[in-house]
């Protein structure tokens, strides 16, 4: 078994295809066949079944994904020990992490580690965050802490403040605003759930608030539009806010104040150097996405 086979074997798992899989590999078809073929001799089991219209994992080849992907990093991992970090990084994070801090974050590391490539996922929840680990799908998580996980390291960050965003044309709210103050009020919502839905629901029920959700969106760059035109209030965390405030929305910090912690989680003993790397510039730089000075209100 090499690590050849075990990349070709992980690109059919996830594009369902011997040909759309040798395309994003780089070879050929009968060349990538062969390769899984001598895999499979070598595991003594089908792995992967064609069918009409691309190809399918047998139920061994399902068991065997999650110790190909951790077989892979390894490998990939002894072959930085020496050469310092390259090759490929796996992170997952969450929608609103992955725009602050993800971004800025990744950004200098790619500055200073250009030979990596870095492969972001995004899920809205964040229960999810220790299982990609634990099964090899990524390397690396950016969440919303506390995660309780048992063979999780966590190491904490910083922190987003939410706040309340009004449209425009809004009668200018308090500053900052009392949460009781939005009883009633008519609000854009994300539908899921996250993390930030669910602290913001029990911050407001500390409080005896309730909203009126009058629009719903799966999509979270739908918010700030809506809030814009009018269609209801809604709660942003970080530079959203900030960047919701710049385009004209009203934006109020919330007395009691709202804070959710994050931070960086990864399985003891699996971090590539690569992932060394990422880990070490995050906590240097304090996430990058803490809670920043200056007034957001608009």
């Amino acid at each position: 078994m090499n690590r050849q086979q075990l990349e070709y074997f992980l690109a059919v798992a996830e594009h369902g295809s011997l040909g759309h899989a040798a395309v994003a590999a780089g070879v050929s078809q009968p060349s990538l066949s062969q390769a899984l073929g001598t895999l499979e001799k070598e595991m003594g089991a089908a792995l992967v079944r064609r069918v009409r219209r691309g190809a399918v994992l047998t139920p061994a080849g399902h068991a065997f994904v999650p110790h190909a992907r951790l077989l892979l990093r390894e490998l990939r991992r002894t072959g930085e020990v020496i050469g310092g970090p390259a090759g490929e990084l796996d992170l997952v994070t969450t929608p609103v992490l992955a725009v602050d801090p993800c971004a800025p974050l990744l950004g200098r590391f790619r500055g200073l580690h250009p030979e990596v490539r870095v492969r972001v996922q995004v899920t809205d929840r964040d229960a999810e965050v220790p299982g990609m680990l634990a099964d090899g799908r990524a390397e690396v998580g950016l969440t919303y802490l506390p995660l309780e996980s048992d063979g999780i390291v966590v190491r904490a960050l910083a922190e987003h403040e939410i706040m309340a965003v009004f449209p425009p044309d809004e009668p200018a709210p308090p500053d900052p605003l009392p949460v009781r103050w939005l009883a009633g009020r008519e609000t854009v919502g994300v539908t899921g759930h996250s993390r930030q839905r669910a602290l913001v629901g029990d911050h407001l029920t500390a409080h005896g608030v309730r909203l009126r959700v009058t629009v719903e969106v799966a999509h979270r760059e739908m918010v700030v539009p809506l809030v814009l035109a009018g269609a209801g209030m809604s709660f942003l965390a970080g530079k959203a806010a900030r960047w919701a405030a710049g385009q004209g929305a009203r934006v109020r910090r919330l007395d009691p104040p709202l804070r959710q912690r994050y931070g960086l989680a990864y399985v003891p003993g699996r971090l590539s150097p690569a992932g060394q790397a990422l880990a070490g510039l995050a906590v240097a730089a304090d996430g990058g996405g803490g809670v920043g000075g200056g007034s957001v209100a608009g």
